[in-house]
Parts: structure tokens; sequence; C-alpha cells
């Protein structure tokens, strides 16, 4: 309907933020939990001087070092957007995105989007507290590779749990659909 009056490109281009438009009103409360917490590591772990090595006489135990890892940040991986905080998050983007649609695939992409947008503000946030980081970017071009296995391990991660969200939802309320009552004849 909207081709004859914007054209092609026009018509492409408004369906495009209409579903952005979309998304983002299913994403909007776990994405910005994650951008604040995108802003929060920033700040504490982008922060200049914070990658210098640091004095250490003998390392603590390898059992202390996992242990600490998954207390302070819930993951064994050093990666941002693979937290049990961030699956927590993702899978309540995911569970409301199928609540709202039914459909499993809402849930996923709900949830991959969470994680891009979670990511985007970290590295954003980063490359204002430490603008070498940024540079560095384009300094050393290899490093672009790195930053999208950065991206990708999230993405991954959200993937998983928008599908097992997706699933937990469908099973909790299978027949669960807003009916209106008619009135009495």
């Amino acid at each position: 309907m909207r081709r004859p009056a914007l054209g092609l490109l026009g018509a492409n281009l408004w369906y495009i933020r209409q579903v952005i438009s979309v998304l983002w009103q299913l994403i909007r409360p776990a994405a910005l939990v994650l951008a604040a917490q995108g802003v929060f590591l920033a700040l504490t772990v982008f922060r200049p001087g914070h990658h210098a090595l640091h004095q250490m006489r003998e390392a603590p135990p390898m059992w202390l070092s996992i242990s600490f890892r998954i207390f302070w940040y819930g993951s064994v991986v050093g990666a941002p957007g693979v937290s049990l905080f961030d699956a927590v998050i993702y899978f309540f983007a995911a569970y409301c995105g199928v609540q709202r649609t039914r459909l499993i695939r809402t849930g996923v992409l709900t949830a991959a989007a969470t994680s891009l947008v979670g990511f985007v503000v970290l590295f954003a946030a980063a490359a204002i507290v430490t603008p070498s980081l940024a540079v560095a970017l384009f300094a050393k071009p290899f490093l672009f590779l790195i930053l999208s296995a950065y991206l990708v391990v999230p993405l991954a991660y959200a993937v998983l749990v928008g599908v097992l969200a997706g699933n937990f939802s469908r099973w909790v309320a299978p027949h669960a659909r807003r009916t209106t009552a008619l009135p009495p004849a």
C-alpha cells in the first residue's frame, strides 16, 4: 500500500522503520538494563590503566580464580554478554516477545536484538572512556576480527537462550489466548 506513494525504496525504508519500531517496543526494558550494564562495565573495566600489568608474586589457585569469576561475573568465559545476568535478561526479552506474538522466532529475534544493543552500548561506552581502543581498531584492522568474535559469541548465546525461553513460554501457557467474552444474546 505504501509503494505507490513512496516508491520502492521509500516503501522498503518505511517497512524497515516499522519493524525496528515494533522490535524496540518488545526489547526496550531488557535493552535498557543491558545498556546500563554496558556503561557500568565500560566505566569499571575499560578505564585507562586498568589493563596494566599488576605486580603479583604468585597466582591464586585455579579453583579460587574460577570461583571468583563465576561469583563476580556469573561466567567462566571472559567475554561480555555471556554471564548468568545476561542470560536472565535475554530470557526475559525472549519470554515477553513470545508471549506477545506466540512465535518462538520472535523470542529468538528479541534475545538477539537485546544482545546486539548491549554490545553496541558497551563498545560505544568503552570507546568514550578509552578512545585509544577505538583508534586501535583502525590502526590494526585485525582487531576487527577479534571484535567480531566478541559480537558473535554473545549473539549465539542470546539465540540459544531465546530458543529456550521461547519453548518455555510456549510450554507454560500453550492455550493462553486473549479471548473476549461475547455479551449474552
